[in-house]
């Protein structure tokens, strides 16, 4: 029971050292450093811990990057899914909602798209993330509309989801487009439901 305790009695600090190298990367990375320039030494001196203290809670950057895309995710998640995955709700509102949720991981968002483009699994963590909200995407589209041929319905999904997160990437990367107006124009794109004219195969 005593070692249990101990043991207990340990974890708020060790939730609390983790947070504290999280938040110093956010920290850097909000700074204007690109992720593959923060060393592991500026990380841990900015969260007031020793190198070895980083070691016992993530293996390398890398996976301090995927815990980061993590976060990031389960947000985007939450955000989105109830219109995408249950119809509930209104698309404009779901748009912001998204919109918000990359805006709060801002920094996490610009290194994800910095690390994808050298390292290999943060890539393959990248391209799943896109892929669960294409497949709920597809899934609604194939619904709304039940005659037109997966291999459409993926790839309309491919193309909004895709363009969705370039699009918010760049406008909170800074790139002069009104928000509301954003938003406007990727609402029209995302009526699913709305008809549409041409072949269905």
């Amino acid at each position: 029971m005593a070692v249990l305790s101990r043991r207990v009695a340990r974890e708020p600090g060790r939730r609390a050292n983790r947070e504290a190298i999280i938040a110093a990367t956010l920290e850097l990375l909000g700074e204007g450093a690109p992720f593959a320039e923060i060393s592991i030494e500026q990380i841990v001196r900015r969260a007031g811990l020793s190198r070895p203290t980083f070691y016992s809670y993530f293996r390398d950057k890398r996976e301090l990057i995927l815990e980061l895309g993590s976060r990031l995710q389960d947000d985007v998640g939450v955000a989105s899914e109830p219109w995408l995955a249950r119809g509930e709700g209104e698309i404009r509102a779901t748009l912001e909602a998204v919109l918000d949720a990359f805006r709060r991981h801002r920094s996490t968002l610009a290194a994800l798209v910095e690390a994808a483009t050298y390292d290999a699994e943060v890539n393959a963590f990248w391209h799943a993330f896109h892929e669960r909200f294409l497949t709920a995407a597809a899934a609604r589209i194939q619904a709304a509309e039940p005659k037109l041929a997966p291999a459409r319905a993926h790839a309309r999904a491919f193309a909004l989801v895709w363009m969705t997160e370039r699009t918010f990437s760049e406008h909170l990367g800074g790139a002069d487009v009104d928000a509301d107006a954003l938003l406007e124009e990727l609402t029209a794109f995302w009526q699913l439901d709305a008809p549409r004219g041409g072949v269905s195969g």
